[in-house]
Formats: C-alpha cells, sequence, structure tokens
C-alpha cells in the first residue's frame, strides 16, 4: 500500500520540520479505514499566529503623480538700460516686494539726458510763444489791411501779402507746438530710462543670487542680473496618464470642449521626506495634448505657501482622490501570500483551521487601523476581491455570515498556509480530526522602521 508524506515548515529560524504521515494509500482508502484511524491520531501542534479581522468599507481611491515647483509668476531680471552697477540692494535668495529696489544702475548719462530734453522742451515752448506773438501781429495788420481796401488806400496786393503772411505763421505756430509735442516725448522717454537704471522687483517673490558685481559695466541686452519667482501661492507641474484624463473627461470633471476643470478635488503635497504639506492646492488648468511620448497630460495647480517653507524647483508627489469604492473588503497588506502566481490570503475558520481563499489584489490604499494598543495607526490596506467566486460567499461557506467577522492571517501566513495544504489532503484521505489548527491573536501593529547604514561600517 502506498504512504504519502507531507513535510511542514515551522515559524522558527532554525527551520525544524515536522514530518506528517498521511496513512492513507492514494488508490487505496476505501480499502484500509484502519490507515486514516492511523492519520487521525497523528495531530499536527497548533499554530500561534497574528489576526485582523477583514474590514469592509466605502474607501476613497488616491492616486499620486511626480512633479516639480515653480513660481506661478517667474522672470529673468534683465538690465533695460546699460551702464556701470554701483548697488545691489536686496540680500541674495530673500524675499523682495513689489516695486522694492533690487539694483542701480550708475545715473550720471541718463540724468543728464533728462536735462537736455527739459531744455529742449523749454526752447520748444519760447518757439511756440514767439510763432504766436507773430501770427497776432499779422492778424491785426489783416484786420486793418480789410478797412484800408474798402477806402483805397492800400492796394490788392498789401491785402493778399498780408493773407499769406497769416497762413505761415499758423503753419509756424503749428510746427511750434509740434516741436513741442516732440520734446515732452523725448523728456518723458529720458525720464523712464533714468528710472530704469533702478530696477525693480516685478512682483512679490524669491530673489536667487545676483549674477553681476557691483562695478561691472553691464547692457540692456546682456545676461539676466537674477530671477525671480513668486512663492504665494506656488506652482506645481505634473504629469497625469492619458486613461486617467479620459476617465475624467468622461464623468465630466474636465469639460471636453473647454479644458476647463469641473468639480476637479483637492490635491496634497507629498515632500521629499514623506511628510504631507498642511496645504491643499487646486488645479487650475490641464494641456490640451497627450505627449506623444511619455502618454501623459500636463496639469497645472497652485498651492497656498504662506510659511514660504516650498521653493522653486523642490520635487514633490502630487497626490489626490480618483475615485471611490463602495463596500470594498481590505487586508493589510502584509497578509497577502504569493504562490504559484497566484495571490491569496489565509483565514482562520471557526473550527480553529487555517483555510485560504484566493484573491485578486486591488488598490491599495492607507487607513487608520486598530494596532492591537487600543490606539490606531495608519496602516497600508489592500482592497481584494475573489477570483474563483466573490469572497462573501467563500467566507460563508468556510462558516462566517459576514466578511467583517473573518480573522484573516496577518503573520504566521506562511506557516499557516502548509497546514491548509496538510488538512485538505488528509480530508481528501478520509480524515475527520487531528487537522492542524491554529491560535489567533489579536495583530500588533508596528510601524516600519527605515535603517540608516553606518557612516563607519566598511
Amino acid at each position: 500500500m502506498k504512504h504519502a508524506s507531507i513535510i511542514l515548515l515551522t515559524n522558527n529560524m532554525k527551520a525544524h520540520y515536522i514530518l506528517i504521515a498521511a496513512l492513507c494509500g492514494l488508490a487505496g482508502c476505501r480499502e484500509d479505514n484502519g490507515a486514516a484511524d492511523a492519520a487521525n491520531r497523528r495531530e499536527m501542534p497548533p499554530l500561534k499566529v497574528s489576526v485582523m479581522n477583514m474590514e469592509q468599507r466605502t474607501v476613497e481611491l488616491k492616486s499620486s503623480w511626480f512633479g516639480h515647483l515653480r513660481g506661478v509668476e517667474q522672470a529673468d531680471i534683465r538690465p533695460q538700460v546699460s551702464g556701470t552697477l554701483i548697488r545691489q540692494v536686496y540680500w541674495d535668495g530673500s524675499i523682495c516686494n513689489k516695486g522694492e529696489l533690487l539694483f542701480e544702475i550708475d545715473p550720471a548719462t541718463y540724468q543728464a539726458a533728462v536735462d537736455r530734453e527739459a531744455a529742449n522742451l523749454a526752447t520748444a515752448r519760447a518757439v511756440k510763444l514767439q510763432a504766436e506773438a507773430s501770427l497776432n501781429r499779422v492778424q491785426k495788420d489783416l484786420d486793418r489791411y480789410d478797412k484800408l481796401i474798402r477806402t483805397g488806400a492800400i492796394s490788392v496786393k498789401n491785402l493778399t501779402d498780408a493773407q499769406q503772411n497769416l497762413k505761415e505763421m499758423q503753419a509756424a505756430l503749428e510746427e511750434a507746438e509740434a516741436g513741442i509735442k516732440q520734446a515732452e516725448a523725448s523728456l518723458e522717454n529720458a525720464r523712464i530710462n533714468l528710472d530704469r537704471t533702478k530696477v525693480r522687483a516685478p512682483f512679490r517673490g524669491l530673489a536667487s543670487k545676483a549674477t553681476a558685481s557691483v562695478g561691472e559695466l553691464i547692457s540692456a541686452s546682456g545676461s539676466p542680473l537674477t530671477t525671480m519667482s513668486s512663492i504665494d501661492p506656488i506652482r506645481v507641474d505634473f504629469s497625469v496618464t492619458g486613461k486617467q484624463v479620459l476617465s475624467r473627461l468622461m464623468d465630466g470633471t474636465v469639460n471636453v470642449k473647454t479644458g476647463r476643470m469641473g468639480d476637479m478635488p483637492d490635491f496634497e503635497l507629498i515632500l521629499e521626506d514623506g511628510s504631507v504639506f498642511e496645504k491643499k492646492g487646486k488645479v487650475v488648468s490641464v494641456d490640451s495634448e497627450v505627449s506623444r511620448s511619455t502618454g501623459t497630460v500636463n496639469f497645472i495647480g497652485h498651492i497656498p505657501n504662506p510659511d514660504l517653507k516650498l521653493r522653486s524647483g523642490m520635487a514633490v508627489r502630487v497626490r489626490a482622490v480618483t475615485g471611490t469604492e463602495k463596500d470594498a473588503l481590505l487586508v493589510p497588506a502584509r497578509a497577502l501570500l504569493s504562490s504559484m502566481n497566484h495571490r491569496n490570503i489565509m483565514v482562520v475558520a471557526p473550527d480553529g483551521t487555517p483555510r485560504r481563499i484566493d484573491v485578486q489584489p486591488g488598490e491599495t490604499v492607507v487607513l487608520d487601523m486598530p494596532d492591537g494598543k487600543g490606539g490606531t495607526a495608519p496602516m497600508l490596506m489592500q482592497i481584494v476581491t475573489g477570483t474563483v467566486k466573490p469572497i462573501p460567499e467563500s467566507l460563508k461557506e468556510i462558516g462566517f455570515g459576514k466578511p467583517a467577522d473573518a480573522p484573516v492571517i496577518v503573520e504566521g501566513g506562511m506557516m499557516a498556509a502548509q497546514y491548509s495544504k496538510a488538512n485538505s489532503l488528509m480530508r481528501e484521505h478520509g480524515a475527520t480530526e487531528g487537522f492542524g489548527t491554529v491560535v489567533p491573536v489579536p495583530f500588533i501593529y508596528t510601524a516600519p522602521v527605515s535603517t540608516t547604514p553606518s557612516v563607519t561600517a566598511k
């Protein structure tokens, strides 16, 4: 008669083995009931496992994308006039208000230009006064000639000459007025250039390190003196996959025709150290095209930054709610097991035996869960669905009325899976007792601790 032997690996580091002999012939179980009775008497020792009940709740599904920060307003600060830089007013890397003085260029030549144009304006005004006086004189002569022509005291030629002089004086006056306007424009241009010797902040923001030194000759066509970026609010650029954008178009969050945002959820920033920034941002625009090279769409968001903790150029992750799932079944992520390209979880049946349920993992979410010490802690939870049949149906067959009653094995699952496999073989060979059981204890959550290598390690 053939016998099947099953070797189980215990959960300790010495890798002890328990040899369980299932004394049932693969073809002769029915002929030898004594072998089955022998199997019943070979009991496996109870296995201690940590468990947490399955969760069933509606959860928000979140997605995250890599992004970078920049100013909502961002500009190179270039000189608009040439000259010698005589002063840098701001401190490198400081916050400057709109209109605040940043640099000063030697104003001497520009002040001289203002004075020159002011003199030209005065000359133009004097020319106008002279033209007006000449016009008044000619007009009086013409009025007098009108009276004299009637008495024959003057000839017609005298009258026509006076009329011609009047027209010339009127033209001279108009020319003088145009000269005044030209002089005023030249003076205004000179004043503008003089004012440009004082380089001011175009908006409130962070001014970077200056690229020019005091005493250096700079030109209007030269390099920027510094760069500025607004910092409150600050802008975040990130890219979303075309598939996710399509789902937003379908549910109406993004208007197909205008590209404008509808009821777009606020997003949060995850900083480089893993912390979540205290303020939430809003999406303000979406690019009109999907990138051919990356298959993504560029998004732009604004986020308040009143304490100026965020700076342009920082790398961040943008996280937002992308949907909800009603009555989702959740288990701790560490409870998932892998076997032959299949994923499964182990639950403790009412009779104390471990039972396997094949599952399909879904979204991973972070939820505040009982930590086993009377409190709660943010825990990585996995949404699961059944592969062969719905999970609630599988749990009912095991003996649970609802999913929340089922204790899921979080620690000790690999060994429990071995027990479950042995139990299945024993049942197949007619055993009715002696099955491997587990002793469930509440799962005590311990947050992962990152390990930093010693600087003295070789």
